[in-house]
């Protein structure tokens, strides 16, 4: 079985926290970082079969980061998360790899529910 690991990629100190308060009551193992560079840092060491990452990051972006996994044929869950939904073109969120859009403000019901799906599925 799967250890239920997710990874939280945002700039945002409150979202972070809040990913990480939500998420860990609910059970799962969640680590935190504040840039995709910090995130490919860590996957190189260890797996995590859920991410969620902001769209809007400095650096490289959600959106770069994703591509960057899955050129690197990283099988995570990836979903973007981000109050600008509407900025990006699902089609072009699907093309570079992501598994689903996750909108702020937080519905943590509905997060729970796309995770506890993906972790069902691997």
């Amino acid at each position: 079985m799967n250890e239920k690991k997710i990874l939280v990629i945002d700039d945002e100190d409150y979202i972070r926290e809040l990913m990480h308060t939500l998420l860990n009551k609910r059970g799962y193992k969640v680590t935190i970082v504040e840039s995709s560079e910090d995130a490919l840092k860590l996957i190189e060491k260890e797996y995590f079969p859920v991410i969620i990452t902001d769209l809007l990051l400095m650096g490289m972006d959600g959106i770069e980061f994703c591509e960057v996994l899955r050129q690197k044929n990283i099988r995570s869950k990836v979903f973007a998360l981000s109050g600008h939904i509407g900025l990006y073109d699902a089609e072009r969120l699907q093309d570079a790899g992501f598994s689903g859009l996750l909108k702020k403000p937080i519905d943590i019901g509905e997060i729970t529910k796309i995770i506890e799906e993906s972790f069902n599925a691997v």
